[in-house]
């Protein structure tokens, strides 16, 4: 199947071009009626060609909103939870996104914290805690596809003295294990949770010597087998050394814990992001490394290595970024840039082969004083806030082999700018096949827009497409919150005015 698939994929591009071609060298030759007749017929091939169906729900009011999230594939349905802090609802839709029901969860409390909403094959896990006295109680619900309740438990409870913090969340990608931790002074409370059978595998209290887990904590990941991988460095740029690299914390449970440390030759790292290969059990990290600049880089590292052969001392490989390639970005001639500037990485892929595929793009913020002055409360006059310019523009696709020599890097030219909306609407969404990536954006951030998408293979050859038009159909789409449902299917919220609606992209 994925054999045929690709040829499909080579002979619709194939007759594209074979029909520009024919159109061009007939123009003129033919009469204009049968040439206008022969590109009308070209263009409804090709839209055929790239059909997508497009679904869109009934607008979701989300003006009194903490936070929501959306539920995919539980059986068959689609359900969107309101977090509207003493109110918790949820929306029920079918597959089609039409609206079937509402329903407010009854708790043992009003104030409780929401933890995590964890969507499983045909139910999802509500994970909350609350206060009690002088106790917090660390609870679950298991509801099903209608959210009707089948399961509950009581994970852990602690003393109010201990938690002053709100818990947080990450869960292993077959969602079978989760892990609520909570950051206090310099350590972090970990409870690791079997999400199938609701029961504690470990709970205690982290303590590394000389690392600051709050202040230097940088993320975490839970693999499926229950190991926790905690990525740790200092806090501020400028307070790193030279070389000082980063702290990598593999936490197996509560009795076998180990410590590693990665530096460069010399360079500080700018950037940093971990992803764990379940296929080849291995870890993969990826970073920018800069001479004295956090916003600049000179060059790159990427690379998996597998746990167990991690040794406590490693110096990383570093790509240097060449004066040619350095050129091509900045649009400067050769020699005149040293360094590529304002590119933050913001996904790092593993391939079937322990191969690294680090995604970074390039992020601007610019804040613009306003002229205008404006009276507070007590009578003083002060600057009113400026407004605030959002850039995000070309992507840049940087390739390893699992030792971290580098493979091949592309770039990837796009542009979008926005003002005042803190960014919600541009950057890209990762969607994922077993052959290629797609990278699917807004072109512009407005109402009325093209999305587009760049897909490539992981030999780094790619081709940008059009997906749709969002003309006429009142949608401002937040790619960047989009959710994979299926080997063709996404899920995309689409917000404007405090009012969201679901859009769900099927490709033919």
């Amino acid at each position: 199947m994925k054999q045929l698939k690709l040829l499909f994929i080579y002979i619709r591009s194939k007759l594209r071009q074979i029909l520009l071609i024919f159109v061009n060298s007939i123009e003129k030759e033919m009469p204009k009626g049968i040439v206008f007749i022969l590109i009308i017929a070209s263009l409804l091939i090709s839209l055929y060609l790239d059909a997508q169906k497009v679904t869109v729900s009934r607008e979701i009011g989300i003006r009194n909103n903490y936070s929501y999230d959306v539920l995919p594939n539980i059986v068959d349905n689609i359900i969107f939870y309101h977090d509207k802090g003493i109110e918790h609802s949820f929306e029920i839709y079918d597959n089609n996104l039409r609206y079937k029901n509402t329903i407010q969860l009854d708790l043992e409390k009003k104030n409780i914290q929401p933890t995590g909403v964890l969507p499983m094959d045909s139910t999802f896990r509500f994970y909350y805690s609350y206060k009690d006295e002088d106790k917090v109680y660390f609870r679950v619900n298991v509801y099903d596809e209608n959210v009707s309740l089948k399961d509950s438990s009581t994970l852990s409870v602690k003393d109010k003295k201990i938690i002053n913090s709100n818990p947080r969340f990450a869960f292993s990608k077959d969602k079978s294990k989760v892990l609520i931790f909570t950051p206090d002074d310099k350590n972090l409370h970990l409870q690791l949770v079997n999400n199938i059978t609701l029961k504690l595998i470990f709970d205690f209290t982290l303590m590394v010597k000389n690392v600051n887990l709050k202040s230097d904590f940088e993320e975490l990941l839970v693999t499926n087998s229950g190991e926790i991988y905690l990525l740790a460095r200092k806090s501020s740029f400028w307070d790193r050394k030279d070389a000082d690299g980063f702290t990598l914390i593999r936490i197996k449970d509560q009795s076998n814990i180990l410590m590693h440390h990665f530096t460069p030759e010399k360079d500080k790292i700018s950037d940093l992001l971990m992803n764990y290969d379940e296929k080849n059990v291995r870890l993969a990290l990826g970073g920018f490394i800069t001479e004295n600049d956090e916003s600049k880089a000179t060059g790159y590292f990427g690379f998996s290595i597998n746990g167990d052969a991690m040794p406590e001392e490693a110096e990383i490989l570093v790509n240097k970024f060449s004066p040619d390639f350095i050129s091509e970005v900045t649009g400067k001639k050769t020699g005149k840039a040293k360094e590529i500037s304002d590119y933050r990485i913001k996904d790092i892929l593993v391939r079937n082969d322990g191969g690294v595929i680090i995604i970074s793009e390039l992020v601007k913020e610019f804040t613009r004083r306003t002229q205008m002055i404006a009276p507070n409360q007590f009578g003083d006059y002060f600057p009113a806030r400026g407004l605030v310019d959002y850039y995000h523009e070309d992507i840049i696709l940087l390739s390893t082999f699992p030792d971290g020599k580098e493979h091949w890097r592309k770039i990837l030219f796009k542009k979008q700018f926005s003002q005042d909306d803190n960014g919600i609407y541009s950057s890209y969404f990762v969607f994922k096949t077993p052959s290629r990536i797609r990278l699917i954006y807004n072109d512009e951030i407005k109402n009325s827009n093209t999305v587009s998408e760049y897909v490539f293979d992981p030999l780094g050859q790619f081709e940008r497409k059009s997906v749709l038009s969002t003309d006429y159909q009142n949608l401002k789409l937040r790619f960047r919150d989009a959710i994979q449902i299926g080997p063709s299917n996404l899920l995309v919220p689409s917000e404007k005015n405090s009012k969201i609606n679901l859009v769900r992209i099927d490709y033919d």
